[in-house]
């Protein structure tokens, strides 16, 4: 499953950063350049995905520079 949301990034041109402390978890997080999804299979994932952010939106410069206050302590 992994591997499958890893490639719909890369395809849409989208970095992902993976986090994994065992080395057949990183192999496989990087096991993505051997096969393509599907005009059906991207699709329907697009259809699971959602439009904001689930913590914090990222979309506006407004919200961009809070983030980048709370970075260095300060708030806006």
């Amino acid at each position: 499953m992994a591997q499958v949301i890893t490639r719909w990034l890369v395809e849409r041109d989208i970095i992902g950063l993976a986090k994994s402390t065992k080395p057949e978890r990183m192999a496989e997080n990087l096991n993505v350049f051997d096969f393509a999804l599907s005009d059906e299979d991207k699709a329907e994932i697009a259809k699971l995905d959602g439009t904001f952010a689930a913590i914090v939106n990222h979309d506006t410069v407004d919200n961009l520079k809070r983030i980048s206050a709370w970075k260095m302590g300060a708030q806006v």
